[in-house]
């Protein structure tokens, strides 16, 4: 494990006996966890941390981010009481289901909202279409064009707002993490850190909870379908009229499905 003391910002929400660490998506913060951590802070004491590139941790490189993500990651989790719960959005899922395969014994749960894993449904035609989606926002990327790239990737990705209607800090973040996103996504187009195989997700003996938003795009459905089947005894839940950004706009109804998912496991 790298030291990374110093380097990754945290904030707790709520006092309750659980210990939880909470993981957000590409291009957000730990603030976006605020209304989930107030809706358990009677059952949970929700640690969230900023990954690296994002709100007030430090920089790093782009091509340094998916390493960095989980090192900072494993950082925060070592560093909290065992048994943590944890909580995932997007690539913080994924960066999720990696800490639990290094570090079983300090995990005692997971909660997932719609972790991209393509290559989970590798040659299906949203998978493809996801593909050439990405690679037209790394074209953006390659030639300079992060702001372009940004707009193309919120567009899929983001809460459904117009790029012009989101504030101006927003846009700047997203500006500026938008190649971070891009060069991590052999991690997610073609598993390149291998939890899809041997040894990988299928070997997970926690309870798990695997979510997504009935508006989400459809890629999210068929990904989460496939980790709920891949992950032993997982089980499976859409939030009703939420869409990519739920846990953020439903926090409620997902802190609702959490507590009771940690009550039955």
């Amino acid at each position: 494990m790298k030291d990374m003391t110093g380097t990754v910002f945290t904030r707790d929400f709520g006092q309750g006996a659980r210990q939880a660490l909470a993981l957000h998506c590409s291009l957000a913060h730990a603030g976006a966890w605020r209304g989930m951590g107030e809706a358990l802070a009677d059952v949970a004491t929700l640690r969230a941390m900023d990954f690296p590139a994002h709100g007030q941790s430090a920089d790093c490189p782009p091509e340094a981010f998916s390493e960095a993500s989980f090192d900072s990651a494993e950082a925060v989790l070592l560093s909290m009481d065992a048994p943590v719960d944890l909580i995932g959005h997007s690539w913080g899922g994924y960066i999720a289901l990696r800490l639990a395969l290094a570090h079983p014994n300090h995990v005692r749960s997971l909660v997932l909202y719609e972790p991209i894993i393509s290559a989970i449904v590798a040659g299906s035609d949203r998978m493809e279409a996801e593909r050439s989606g990405i690679e037209t926002v790394i074209a953006h990327v390659d030639r300079g064009e992060h702001e372009q790239a940004a707009r193309a990737f919120m567009r899929v990705w983001g809460d459904g707002r117009k790029w012009a209607d989101l504030p101006e800090q927003l846009r700047r973040a997203c500006t500026h993490g938008i190649a971070h996103v891009m060069a991590c996504q052999p991690d997610l187009l073609e598993d390149a850190k291998g939890i899809l195989g041997d040894g990988g997700i299928s070997t997970i003996d926690k309870p798990v909870l695997v979510v997504d938003g009935a508006l989400s795009p459809g890629l999210a459905h068929e990904v989460q379908d496939r980790l709920a089947a891949r992950i032993p005894g997982a089980q499976r839940l859409t939030i009703a009229g939420a869409g990519h950004m739920g846990p953020i706009s439903h926090a409620h109804e997902l802190a609702a499905a959490t507590r009771d998912f940690w009550r039955a496991s």
